[in-house]
């Protein structure tokens, strides 16, 4: 399972024609088993630029995998994510972003993302991040 993190969707969203846009773009062609998770799905949705690409980008969203989020597994996650990395002297940048990396652990899961903060942590950290990701 590949889950997509919100820079991901961003650049595809953007067509920036990253490696992790063209890796997002292949993947959906492909049919792969990727998923979106409650705070990729908050994040993304927070800043569509209306109303309709706010709907269009939830409908695309949510057409593939979800991994619900452990209401307290993932958030007490989230917590050990961010004390293990700033204990080690990567401090990550935001909570949100530990929050997917405590649920990516959790579900085995690899994270397609455009956020170097994931690749920070995953020195820390047992998280795999698709090779096609920003490091």
């Amino acid at each position: 399972m590949i889950l997509v993190e919100t820079s991901a969707w961003l650049e595809r969203d953007r067509s920036t024609g990253s490696t992790v846009d063209r890796r997002l773009a292949e993947l959906i062609a492909e049919h792969a088993d990727i998923a979106v998770t409650e705070p990729v799905l908050m994040e993304v949705l927070a800043g569509a630029r209306n109303d309709r690409e706010a709907f269009q980008l939830r409908r695309l969203m949510t057409s593939f995998g979800w991994i619900a989020a452990d209401s307290v597994g993932d958030f007490e996650g989230a917590a050990r994510v961010y004390r293990s990395c700033r204990a080690q002297g990567v401090t990550p940048r935001g909570l949100i972003d530990c929050m997917i990396a405590s649920i990516a652990l959790r579900t085995e899961s690899t994270v397609l993302t455009a956020d170097r903060d994931f690749a920070h942590m995953a020195l820390v950290i047992p998280l795999r991040i698709d090779p096609a990701s920003v490091r």
